[in-house]
């Protein structure tokens, strides 16, 4: 971290329009190119919307235009993420990442400590669950971030189950609160089913149950600002329908990965599980104590039951096939219980060596958790790429062009010109976009302006051969430029007479084309009816804009509708003609009017309020200072 930005900016050098300004090397780590072109953005957009004194609700640069708060990849409850929010990505977002370690580690060993492990067992678990294979390789990603508070919340689930404390909930509260907003659905789900077990495993009291079932739910309030709009996000998107998905499960050849961190043909990310070979040395002693001890046992079994999830068998297979989601994640808790079973196998072996005396168990404590350490940060390097923060969002002169023109447009890279997604750190409008929703209607309506398909090296991609004849998607959504990559050999005039556009080359250079698309229409315009409009104000989630129709009509944006958008005719609220995906359209009378449309979803404000409910029933919680009364 002391190098630079752990982050792999280094992919921008063997992408247009950055590749003929970057130098250009090996990458590091092509793999984690996910952060560079999704997280990392969205964090400085909503940095930026923060610092103007707006919510970070919406994200006008990519799809059309898509939710921002409600994409829980964007994870923006999370203190854990906070950094970037406030000291931006150059000096926040390595703090961020630290951040991760530090709670995954500082969780696993209070945890460990409340399982009756020693403080050297404890130590050991503690590495060997934040610096595995999967959570270093996750790191930069929402993955790490829901992971990170799992221990707490084992933690805090126990004792309020066990213990008839309301402080206990509250706890619990905040702990359910971090594994939520870290943003990651999948990892959310998987560290719930383990927490359930936990509890059941206890066998608890009903009201154990319901104490750790309050706690829960005042946690999962709390993170209703963004839980209510991914859900309404979810409920509208292509993900919902499974596209894209691609279920697999991991061969049994990729176990070696416990023990040979960078096995040759294994995918670095996916099939990442080091969890130090000092750890699994120690496995058998801890399988040996969980004979006797029920907590342990509980561990064992669940490494059992996640290892069948993850590795290809008839059980992981049925999963994968039946279900939506990718179980080999479970990845990232396994360690947790190798962990777990490794700190009692320590503690039972230094029980045995004691008797030859107390230096001889504490010198194999102390081995143990070095060795572990050792191991573990030698299998890290390597893994992220470390950029210099001047590569976070370099500029080349085509997008300096682009930045020049003050109107109000859409652009349509072509191949892999411009990652989806990158469009974000250059202020563009993308009518392409990445992330692990994707907005249904946006996408059945973009047909008109072509196919759109993934790539080898990358998703989201259209052709210029995929371009619909006519261009008439491409007029009417407001895509004023085509970006074309340097090395194709044709130009405006090609796909003017093959496909029926009406293009002409602005820019030409190094770094791609631009081709500017001479029939594009406005992106506020009227229909049926003649007349003016002025666009006074525009931010992501608002326009504001003075009209004047000479006869009765319609105001069209070209942006696609997405429920929570709300349009005030004249400070009186006007309703939308539209469906999601469609142009945003409001009837206009004869006249001059000012129109306002702000996106200011129920399902936030229905968050809002159910997360201050949430928090006030925390703080009454954890003031009590009388215990509840004990089932």
């Amino acid at each position: 971290m002391h190098r630079g930005m752990v982050l792999s900016s280094d992919i921008k050098s063997v992408r247009f329009p950055w590749a003929p300004y970057l130098p250009h090397a090996t990458l590091q780590a092509p793999a984690l190119s996910d952060p560079v072109w999704q997280f990392v953005p969205w964090l400085e957009l909503a940095r930026r919307e923060l610092a103007a004194g707006r919510l970070p609700l919406w994200n006008p640069h990519q799809d059309g235009g898509v939710p921002l708060l409600g994409n829980a990849q964007s994870a923006l409850l999370t203190p854990l993420d906070w950094p970037v929010l406030l000291l931006g990505a150059a000096r926040g977002w390595n703090l961020s990442l630290l951040s991760r370690l530090l709670l995954a580690a500082a969780g696993a060993f209070l945890l460990l400590r409340d399982l009756g492990r020693s403080r050297g067992a404890s130590g050991l678990g503690a590495v060997v669950f934040s610096l595995s294979g999967a959570f270093v390789a996750w790191l930069e990603h929402p993955l790490a971030l829901t992971a990170a508070p799992a221990p707490l919340l084992l933690l805090f689930a126990r004792r309020a189950v066990r213990e008839p404390s309301s402080r206990a909930v509250a706890a619990l509260a905040a702990a359910t609160f971090l594994v939520l907003a870290g943003g990651h659905p999948e990892t959310v789900l998987m560290v719930a089913l383990l927490a359930a077990a936990a509890v059941a495993s206890s066998r608890p009291t009903v009201r154990g149950v319901a104490r750790a079932a309050s706690g829960a739910a005042l946690g999962a309030g709390l993170a209703a600002p963004a839980f209510f709009p991914f859900a309404e996000y979810f409920s509208l998107s292509a993900a919902r329908t499974g596209a894209g998905r691609a279920p697999f499960v991991l061969p049994p050849r990729e176990l070696l990965r416990f023990v040979a961190p960078r096995l040759a043909g294994s995918n670095v990310v996916e099939a990442a599980a080091t969890v130090s070979i000092a750890a699994l040395v120690l496995l058998p002693f801890g399988i040996l104590a969980a004979r006797r001890d029920p907590e342990t046992r509980f561990w064992a079994i669940a490494a059992v039951a996640m290892t069948l999830a993850i590795y290809d068998n008839p059980i992981s297979r049925a999963l994968a096939l039946g279900t939506p989601v990718h179980w080999t994640r479970f990845l990232l808790l396994l360690p947790l219980a190798l962990g777990a079973l490794a700190a009692a196998g320590l503690d039972a072996l230094r029980e045995r060596l004691a008797r030859g005396g107390r230096a001889a168990s504490v010198a194999i404590g102390a081995a143990a958790v070095a060795v572990g350490l050792g191991e573990l940060l030698s299998a890290a390097r390597g893994v992220h790429a470390v950029s210099p923060p001047a590569d976070l969002a370099p500029w080349t002169p085509m997008l300096d062009r682009l930045a020049a023109d003050r109107d109000i447009f859409r652009v349509l890279p072509l191949h892999t010109m411009l990652s989806p997604d990158s469009a974000t750190d250059c202020g563009l409008e993308d009518a392409r976009g990445y992330d692990a929703l994707g907005p249904a209607g946006w996408r059945r309506a973009r047909a008109a302006i072509g196919r759109f398909a993934d790539l080898p090296t990358q998703k989201d991609a259209i052709e210029p051969w995929d371009l619909a004849p006519g261009g008439a998607g491409l007029d009417d959504w407001n895509v004023k430029y085509l970006l074309l990559p340097p090395q194709y050999g044709f130009g405006a005039e090609v796909l003017n007479a093959k496909k029926g556009l009406d293009l002409e080359e602005v820019y030409s250079g190094p770094d791609g084309r631009i081709l500017r698309n001479r029939r594009a229409r406005p992106r506020v315009r009227l229909q049926g009816t003649a007349g003016e409009v002025r666009v006074l104000a525009r931010a992501p989630g608002l326009w504001r804009i003075a009209v004047r129709a000479e006869a009765d009509g319609a105001l069209v944006v070209a942006d696609p509708f997405f429920p929570g958008w709300r349009a005030r005719l004249d400070r009186a609220d006007s309703p939308f003609g539209a469906v999601p995906g469609e142009p945003m359209s409001i009837r206009l009378p004869a006249g001059p009017h000012e129109v306002e449309l702000d996106y200011r979803p129920t399902s936030f404000r229905a968050g809002v309020a159910v997360a201050g409910i949430a928090a006030l029933a925390m703080a009454l919680l954890f003031g009590k200072k009388s215990p509840m009364r004990s089932g």
